[in-house]
């Protein structure tokens, strides 16, 4: 009888929900044709990998035979490089992105909420540039000499957790994510809360979200053309300096998007700054409007 050995290992694995993984090896024939490793065992291969920095399945299988004696006590039977090769090549990964999103529901749920009074969602979309050397990367060609891949996420503020994320080439444009990624439309509910920069201004995209019932806040180029219907609500804030609704002038402008905007300004009197923000949202005050914005 061997003696229970309790590791870091072990207590990590708990916080995977062993059922729901089990759930979706069935759906997703994960262990077809496999005789002893299951997607489970890649799973915790694959964690003692990460977490030992471990970048080759020699490493792997070396790093993990020293501790072959605890094998027993994480659910482990036998590791071959070959095997984990196989397994890498020809299990499929949509097992290991479910556990992802479940881990993830976990993680919402015990994390804190946004700080508005507010209970709508509220997401801010982004992307990041990561510079990469081209000599190594020679795919990834951002400019002449330089070479790039492009992080695209929505970063949902209850939890300060992403709820995905996308990579593509240095080269793409942020609003081609934003009409094009599935994920996107399904994270993006009903009455949710998004903040986006100036990068993202497209009229039609945002008709689209206006029609989805879908609330947008960005700051509004200086080029904008509008055409003020009527003083929204007159706000007793000092930094609030306008609050109107509007319609877009420009006549290819206002055919994408038909219907009647909010612009609110903002002066930082410390900062002697002044900022225009444009909306679809006529129901929060002028003040959290502007703060929204980060």
């Amino acid at each position: 009888m061997q003696r229970q050995v309790n590791t870091i290992m072990t207590e990590l694995l708990k916080i995977f929900p062993r059922y729901e993984f089990d759930k979706l090896e069935n759906r997703h024939l994960s262990n077809y044709y496999t005789k002893y490793f299951s997607g489970w065992q890649q799973l915790i291969v694959l964690l003692f990998a990460q977490a030992g920095f471990k970048d080759s399945l020699r490493e792997i299988e070396t790093s993990l035979r020293v501790h072959q004696t605890k094998w027993y006590h994480i659910g482990l039977d036998n590791i071959k490089r070959s095997t984990l090769s196989d397994a890498m090549n020809r299990r499929s990964y949509q097992v290991y992105e479910g556990i992802f999103y479940k881990l993830l529901e976990r993680c919402r749920s015990l994390t804190i909420k946004h700080p508005f009074r507010f209970k709508n969602p509220l997401y801010t979309l982004d992307s990041t540039t990561i510079e990469l050397c081209l000599s190594l990367f020679p795919w990834a060609r951002f400019r002449r000499r330089k070479g790039a891949i492009k992080l695209h996420y929505l970063f949902d503020h209850s939890g300060a957790l992403p709820s995905f994320m996308t990579m593509t080439d240095g080269k793409c444009h942020d609003i081609r994510i934003a009409r094009e990624d599935e994920k996107l439309d399904f994270d993006l509910l009903p009455d949710s809360i998004l903040s986006i920069d100036r990068a993202y201004l497209d009229f039609e995209w945002f008709y689209t979200l206006n029609q989805r019932g879908v609330f947008f806040v960005t700051r509004l180029k200086k080029n904008a053309v509008f055409e003020v219907t009527g003083q929204h609500q007159e706000s007793t804030h000092k930094t609030i300096v306008r609050d109107d609704e509007v319609l877009l002038s420009n006549p290819q402008s206002r055919e994408k998007y038909p219907d009647s905007l909010r612009i609110v300004g903002v002066y930082l009197e410390e900062d002697d700054q002044y900022t225009e923000f444009l909306t679809n949202n006529f129901d929060l005050s002028s003040k959290t409007i502007a703060d929204i914005y980060p």
